[in-house]
């Protein structure tokens, strides 16, 4: 029998989720993890760059308004 702790183990934003890269200052789609890095794509670009995973936050509400988007869900 193995033990649980009831704590979920972080495995990263999900692909979608739109982040800031604190590194480059700049907003962008999540589209892939890899345990380390994201790749995200810029907002109305087809410009893809990675990102470190302790360089990454979410948009907060404003920065989602700023682009007409309503506020994040959480699901």
């Amino acid at each position: 029998m193995t033990e649980t702790t009831g704590a979920a183990r972080w495995t990263g934003y999900r692909s979608g989720a739109l982040l800031v890269d604190k590194t480059a200052d700049r907003l962008g789609v999540s589209h892939a993890f890899d345990g380390e890095k994201y790749t995200l794509a810029g907002v109305g670009t087809t410009e893809r760059w990675t990102a470190p995973a302790r360089a990454v936050r979410l948009a907060t509400d404003e920065e989602r308004r700023a682009l007409g988007l309503g506020p994040r869900s959480v699901d």
